[in-house]
C-alpha cells in the first residue's frame, strides 16, 4: 500500500501491532469467550448438583389437626416428622440452627382458609423457599376444592392454563428467531468491545500526551493522518475482538443446538455487521476527539469524560422501544448516529424498520462518523500541543471555524 496515498496506514499499523501485541489484549480476546464459557457450564454444573440435593423440612401440624394429617410429596424435598417432645417452637428453632433440617413449617388448624403457615430457616429467604410456597399454594388450594365438592379432574379444569396462539396480520412481519438472535449479539458485541478499545485508547493518547512525544510525531506525520490512524487501528481492534467473541459465543450454541446454526438472511446479516462496523467507527471517533481536548480521563473536571459512556444511553429507551417500536419518537432516535447502532438492529429484530430507514440511518451514521473524524483530527492538531490548557469543545469549534 502506497505511503503518500495512505499517509495514516503507517500510523494504523503501528498502533494495531502495539495494541495486538499486548497479552492482555490477547487473553481476553482469545481467552475470554473461554472463560466465559467455562464460568457458564460451572455454574450450569453446580445448580443441577443443587437440584439433585434433598432439602430435609420438618413439618408440624398444630391441635387440633387439620383435615389432612401429611403433605404430598415433593421433588427435591423430603418430610421430616418430629416426635411429639421436639415438635414444640423452641425445639424447630434449636433443630433448624444446628442444621439437622434445612427448615420448619408450622401448619395450623385454618391453613386451608387463611392460607398462612409458619417456616422456620437458618438464612432469610432460601433458594428452595419459593418453590415450598407454591407446594402449600396447591395443598391449600385442593383442601378447598374438597370442602366445596369438586375432584381432582374438576379442579384441573378450573387450573388449566390459557394459551394464545398467535396469527399475524401480515405474514411479512414474521422475524425468524436467528435474526433476533444476531441483533442481540450484535448490539451486546459492540457495548462490550467499544469499553474495552476505550482503554487501551486512552492509555495509548494519554501516554502520548504525558510522554511529551507529540511534538515530534506531529512534526513528521500530519495530525488528520494521525488520528486517522488511530481510528481505522482502533476500529479494526474491536471489530477483530467482536469477530472472535462472537464466532466462539455462535460455535458453542451451534454444537450446544445439535450443530444446527441460527438462520439469518444474507441482507440482514450485512446491515447489522455495517452497524456494528459504523458504530465501532462512530464511538472510537468520539472517544479520540474527547481524549485529543483532554489531559487526561482521571483528572479532567470537563463534561468531554462523561461522553465515554454515550454508548450506554440507547439502552435506557430499549424497553420502551420493544413495546412500540413504530412509534414516530423510536424512528427519529434510530437515525440520530449516536444511537443507530443499537436501536436500528433492535428494530430490524422486531421487523419493525423500513428499508429506507435503514439505508438513511446507515447513510447518516456513517456522516456522523467522518464528522467525528475531521473533528478528532482538529482537536488533535490544536489541543495535543496545549499542555498548559485543556481545550474546550467550544474552543474546537471557533478554531475549526477559521480554517
Amino acid at each position: 500500500m502506497s505511503k503518500a496515498r495512505f499517509p495514516w496506514w503507517p500510523v494504523a499499523v503501528w498502533e494495531s501491532r502495539r495494541t495486538f501485541l499486548r497479552g492482555d489484549f490477547l487473553f481476553w480476546t482469545f481467552f475470554g469467550p473461554v472463560l466465559i464459557v467455562a464460568a457458564m457450564v460451572v455454574a450450569g454444573w453446580f445448580r443441577a448438583r443443587s437440584e439433585k440435593q434433598i432439602v430435609r423440612i420438618a413439618v408440624v401440624f398444630t391441635e387440633p389437626r387439620t383435615p389432612f394429617t401429611a403433605l404430598p410429596p415433593l421433588k427435591g424435598f423430603e418430610w421430616v416428622t418430629p416426635a411429639a417432645a421436639q415438635a414444640d417452637t423452641a425445639s424447630l428453632l434449636r433443630s433448624v440452627r444446628e442444621r439437622t433440617v434445612a427448615g420448619a413449617v408450622v401448619i395450623g388448624p385454618d391453613f386451608a382458609d387463611s392460607g398462612r403457615a409458619a417456616l422456620i430457616v437458618y438464612r432469610q429467604s432460601p433458594s428452595w423457599k419459593e418453590k415450598l410456597n407454591d407446594h402449600l399454594k396447591q395443598v391449600a388450594r385442593r383442601e378447598r376444592a374438597a370442602r366445596l365438592g369438586m375432584g381432582e379432574q374438576e379442579l384441573a379444569q378450573v387450573d388449566a392454563d390459557v394459551t394464545l396462539v398467535e396469527r399475524l396480520a401480515d405474514p411479512r412481519r414474521h422475524v425468524p428467531g436467528g435474526t433476533r438472535l444476531a441483533a442481540v449479539m450484535v448490539v451486546v458485541l459492540l457495548v462490550m468491545t467499544l469499553f474495552i478499545t476505550n482503554s487501551y485508547m486512552a492509555i495509548g493518547i494519554s501516554g502520548e500526551k504525558q510522554g511529551r512525544v507529540t511534538e515530534v510525531i506531529i512534526s513528521a506525520v500530519r495530525p488528520q493522518d494521525w488520528i486517522d490512524g488511530k481510528i481505522v487501528a482502533y476500529s479494526g481492534v474491536a471489530i477483530v475482538q467482536a469477530g472472535v467473541w462472537g464466532l466462539t459465543l455462535l460455535g458453542v450454541m451451534t454444537l450446544t443446538s445439535w450443530l444446527r446454526p441460527p438462520v439469518v438472511s444474507v441482507p440482514t446479516l450485512a446491515v447489522l455487521a455495517l452497524c456494528g462496523v459504523l458504530g465501532a467507527v462512530l464511538y472510537i471517533s468520539l472517544w479520540a476527539l474527547v481524549l485529543a481536548t483532554v489531559k487526561d480521563m482521571m483528572s479532567t473536571t470537563k463534561f468531554q469524560a462523561y461522553l465515554v459512556f454515550m454508548p450506554m444511553v440507547p439502552l435506557i429507551v430499549l424497553e420502551p422501544l420493544l413495546d412500540n417500536p413504530d412509534a414516530g419518537w423510536v424512528m427519529i432516535m434510530s437515525l440520530i448516529p449516536f444511537f443507530a447502532p443499537m436501536l436500528v438492529p433492535a428494530r430490524l429484530a422486531l421487523n419493525a424498520i423500513a428499508p429506507w430507514e435503514v439505508a438513511l440511518a446507515l447513510l447518516l451514521l456513517a456522516a456522523g462518523a467522518w464528522f467525528l473524524r475531521v473533528a478528532a483530527g482538529h482537536a488533535m492538531r490544536i489541543g495535543m500541543l496545549m499542555y498548559g490548557k485543556e481545550l474546550s469543545l467550544g474552543e474546537l469549534w471557533k478554531w475549526a471555524r477559521t480554517e
